[in-house]
Order: C-alpha cells, then structure tokens, then sequence
C-alpha cells in the first residue's frame, strides 16, 4: 500500500477514498414517508484508475495528493463510481493529517462528501466519517454523513451513508 493510500484509508475517498469486493453489501432506503434515507455500498480500488502527484519536496509529505475513480458495489455488482481525491496536510512519524473530497456516482444521481482524517501512522486508520455536502437528482440538497470501515489488508471500504 503506497502513502497516500494509507492516508485516504482513515478517511475515504475519495476516496479514495476503495475492500473482499463488495460481498454482501445492500441498498436500503428508508421508506417514502420518511426523508431519512440510509445507503449501505462499498468503494473498491482499481489501481489503474489511481495517481499519485509528488508536490513539494521529493519525500512523503504536505501537498501530496491521489486523485482517485474507485468503483462502488452493492451486493457485489458495480452501481457507479466514486471519484476523487486526498491531500496530505501534515505528516510525520506519529502524525498524518488528510483531507478528502468525493463525488459519488449512483444509479438515481450522485452525492458530494469532503472530510478529514488524522491518525498515527503506526496504528493506521481507525475508519473514515465524512460529511455529505450536497448532491442531484434522488439525492439533491442532500446532508448528512458518509462512515467507512476499512476490510483488513485491503483497498476495500464498506460504508454506511445516512442522507438527510
């Protein structure tokens, strides 16, 4: 796993940030009396859809970035994609800060997320918890929150997104 990806891990998403491909994920929405809807999908990585840029000095650090498309599943099947990217703010031996920003791409419209992560380098991620700033059609005018949970050894993020 490359820097920057172990900086979009903790967040994303995209992200970007992205893992066991999709096995048992489901779509719910909430019925329509309620506005309250809760999507259940998962990011996967595809590498060739992945670049990192090296901004500043040579090394590992602030203004590295991964701009990201990443597919998203539901019950295993492609539904759409995520596309995006993270930036490093601040690294260093115990500290890694990231900001990310998604567009997600679905059947009935798409929805924005940004957030950011911090996290111990040495631990890595603990998961991801995004706002949702907006999005078009089903989704138009959305809010409300995007949580990931990275599978182990993976590019692989299951995510609980409530839209409001």
């Amino acid at each position: 796993m490359t820097p920057i990806r172990s900086a979009r891990r903790p967040l994303l998403v995209a992200a970007v940030l992205v893992a066991g491909a999709g096995a048992g994920t489901t779509l719910a929405v909430v019925p329509a009396a309620s506005a309250d809807q809760t999507l259940r999908l998962t990011t996967v990585k595809v590498p060739d859809r992945s670049t990192e840029l090296d901004l500043g000095n040579p090394e590992f650090g602030p203004g590295d970035t991964e701009i990201f498309v990443d597919d998203v599943q539901r019950r295993g099947r492609t539904i759409g994609s995520q596309a995006g990217s993270c930036t490093v703010a601040a690294a260093s031996e115990t500290r890694l800060v990231v900001l990310c920003t998604t567009t997600w791409t679905l059947p009935d419209g798409s929805l924005t997320t940004q957030g950011a992560g911090d996290e111990n380098p040495s631990q890595g991620p603990a998961g991801i918890r995004w706002a949702v700033t907006g999005g078009t059609g089903r989704y138009a005018g959305a809010a409300g929150e995007a949580v990931g949970t990275f599978r182990p050894d993976s590019d692989v993020i299951d995510w609980e997104i409530r839209v409001d």
